[in-house]
């Protein structure tokens, strides 16, 4: 779960590079999360990219002030 809300998007590489889940693994949790309508599947170039559209709408919310950050 860490890994999905630390930025809006996931890769299969992500999971792996975490120590969560060796490949295969990671590309079935992924893909059922996807099925389930928890993430966004799209592909870029040879590679998955898995997005979390509600982190994503809440990020781009105009409720947000992000200008304590600059």
């Amino acid at each position: 779960m860490q890994a999905l809300f630390a930025q809006p998007y996931c890769r299969i590489q992500n999971l792996v590079e975490g120590g969560i889940a060796k490949r295969q693994t990671a590309a079935v949790y992924l893909n059922e999360l996807t099925r389930i309508g928890v993430l966004e599947k799209r592909s870029e170039g040879r590679e998955n990219i898995f997005l979390n559209p509600r982190l994503i709408s809440v990020m781009l919310s105009p409720e947000n002030d992000y200008s304590s950050f600059q």
